[in-house]
């Protein structure tokens, strides 16, 4: 391998590289490399114009004169946290080209974007000499750039190439190029079963290719782990538009509504509220949901925000694996004072003013307690005291995903993870310990699977810094102690059976939501009567009391339904009170330096909730 002049051999950051002095023959993008949407007219707008949306602007700069940022002022070498997704993405395959990696898999849905950002590359002074070819199994492989001739309006097709074996028969005797494979993932690992020819011949390429300018680029949503490949194969992420990315994209939809004579009505305010609106979404589902919050508002305005969230959660819901749940105000959270303290001060680590500070934010909390306390109404309530959107983690979508095809839950967990931290919000995830579980046993099982999966996803928590995890347990002595250590959790918050006060306040919150007064009953009664109760198993009864009343003449509920219905209902505690005097013990003896409410060390009683800082 050649050094760079322009560089020491002990450096490792690549000089910056240097603007193409050859004209850049680019009036266009051909129909095959086009991520731009054809106009559209809904029958039913009442506008006159027909609006054709723009796809934001990701990777398409260079030929765009109303862009801030062309490509020829991109800095290959930049190393700021919040530069652009696709810029940071170009610098990353810069420096793997350059140090002849021959066979490169990049992992995401965008491949528009791939290719937009392939074309950017091949106009800097580096890489001004290679070809660019795309293949699909269709098509076969086509020549989309040529040094001398620039973008070429016409593909040129290579014949014989739609074979997948007969394409690495041409890649093999090239000297230079880029050669993007697309979807070609199935025919080396059909079924999760790797093709023994293939895998040869992608080897026996690997070996030729580094001494040659040429490169071999797999793009997929989901690049298979190879492990006969794996020293020839390296993998990087193209990541989610950045907020960055996604305003310079709006400011050219608001320029092409302007054009086109529709409404624009956005404050500063809701211009920003819109642009975190589209955070967490692919450049295509950007340029979707903004056009239908277009066609639906006849333009954009505060309106749109609610259509575009509103088709956020559908793409978010296709995604499988999350789910966007809508936030719980606090005043339906009964008791819980330990808690609301804990998450207002975890709100206040991800405001700027702490980021100036330099205050670490909050990393997540473990809320670890009996069931039917209430925990996942706890995860809703965060939402609303921490205003941050909140997303649930369905660990089981994720390891069933792909039909047990090695390597699909891996990517379906990054997938995932990505999507939340492009979101910065709450990942919510239930029943942690079970979540969790099954690493030991995983390489009998499922070929180590699930310990992949597990393991990406703690060292995700312990690098994560700008989404707060929520995680709920119910009985956690399976898990060890590194899956909940200082690092992944920042609060560890045991929740016991409530005590007076809480059984209080909880049977407030249900006798309003049935537009009942707690005034108007007796509740020093009830509490009496409802000891060992769950926050669940008040609410339970105050249903059936309602339900008995009704039942009863069609009249208001009063304190003799619901203490009829508490006298019927036998609570969890009583019934399973070893094993909830076992879960008490744990937290003694895992979770140090407790102090609850009261000030007291021990854990156990009717003593309220428990909060554990680290």
């Amino acid at each position: 391998m050649t050094l760079s002049k322009t560089c020491s051999p002990n450096c490792r950051t690549p000089p910056a590289a240097k603007p193409s002095s050859a004209p850049r023959k680019r009036c266009g993008t051909p129909s095959t490399m086009s991520c731009v949407r054809p106009p559209f007219s809904p029958e039913n707008s009442s506008t006159k114009t027909d609006y054709q949306p723009s796809n934001s602007d990701f990777g398409r700069r260079a030929c765009d004169p109303r862009s801030k940022k062309s490509t020829n002022q991109t800095n290959m070498t930049t190393t700021e946290p919040d530069a652009r997704s696709v810029d940071r993405f170009l610098r990353e395959l810069d420096v793997r080209i350059r140090a002849r990696y021959p066979l490169i898999a990049i992992n995401t849905y965008e491949e528009d974007r791939v290719r937009e950002a392939l074309i950017d590359l091949v106009f800097q002074e580096r890489h001004k000499e290679k070809p660019l070819y795309i293949w699909s199994r269709p098509a076969g492989l086509q020549k989309v750039f040529d040094p001398k001739e620039g973008i070429l309006q016409n593909p040129v097709s290579v014949g014989d190439t739609e074979d997948p074996e007969g394409v690495l028969g041409f890649i093999s005797e090239q000297k230079t190029g880029l050669f993007l494979l697309c979807d070609y993932a199935p025919y080396i690992s059909p079924y999760g079963q790797e093709d023994p020819l293939l895998v040869r011949r992608l080897r026996e390429i690997a070996w030729k290719l580094k001494s040659t300018k040429a490169t071999v680029l797999f793009v997929a949503p989901n690049f298979p782990d190879l492990k006969t490949l794996e020293k020839e194969i390296t993998q990087i992420d193209l990541e989610l538009p950045k907020e960055g990315e996604i305003e310079e994209s709006i400011e050219l939809q608001l320029e092409n509504l302007r054009s086109s004579g529709l409404a624009i009505d956005l404050e500063k305010e809701t211009q920003g509220a819109l642009l975190q609106s589209l955070l967490g979404l692919t450049a295509g589902e950007i340029s979707n949901v903004i056009a239908k919050a277009v066609i639906s508002c006849n333009g954009l305005n505060r309106e749109s925000i609610n259509v575009i969230l509103e088709e956020k959660k559908n793409v978010i819901r296709g995604s499988g694996s999350l789910t966007y749940v809508h936030p719980e105000p606090a005043s339906n959270l009964g008791g819980y004072r330990a808690l609301r303290s804990i998450l207002e001060r975890a709100a206040y680590t991800f405001s700027p003013r702490a980021k100036a500070r330099h205050v670490e934010p909050c990393k997540g909390i473990l809320l670890v307690g009996l069931p039917g306390c209430g925990k996942d109404l706890c995860k809703r309530v965060a939402s609303s005291i921490t205003n941050r959107a909140l997303l649930d983690l369905d660990f089981g979508s994720i390891m069933g995903e792909g039909g047990g095809v090695i390597g699909s839950s891996a990517m379906s967990i990054k997938r995932a993870l990505s999507i939340a931290g492009t979101i910065k919000g709450i990942l919510g995830i239930s029943e942690f310990e079970k979540a969790v579980s099954g690493m030991k046993s995983s390489n009998k099982t499922d070929g180590g699977e699930t310990a992949r999966t597990i393991s990406y996803l703690l060292n995700w928590m312990q690098d994560n810094k700008d989404v707060l995890v929520f995680a709920t347990a119910n009985d956690v002595r399976e898990l060890e102690s590194e899956q909940f250590r200082i690092g992944r959790f920042s609060y560890i918050h045991f929740v016991d059976l409530p005590d007076m006060e809480d059984r209080s306040e909880i049977f407030k919150v249900h006798l309003k939501k049935r537009e009942l007064v707690p005034e108007q009953f007796d509740l020093e009664k009830l509490v009496d009567k409802s000891k060992d109760f769950s926050g669940a198993e008040i609410e339970a009864a105050v249903k059936d009391g309602v339900l008995e009343a009704f039942i009863d003449g069609d009249r208001p509920a009063e304190t003799r339904d619901i203490l009829k219905a508490v006298e019927g209902i036998t609570p969890t505690a009583q019934m399973m009170s070893e094993k909830i005097e076992e879960i008490r013990k744990w937290a003694r003896n895992n979770i140090k330096g407790a102090a609850g409410r009261t000030g007291s060390q021990a854990i156990g009683g009717n003593r309220g909730d428990r909060v554990y800082e680290f």
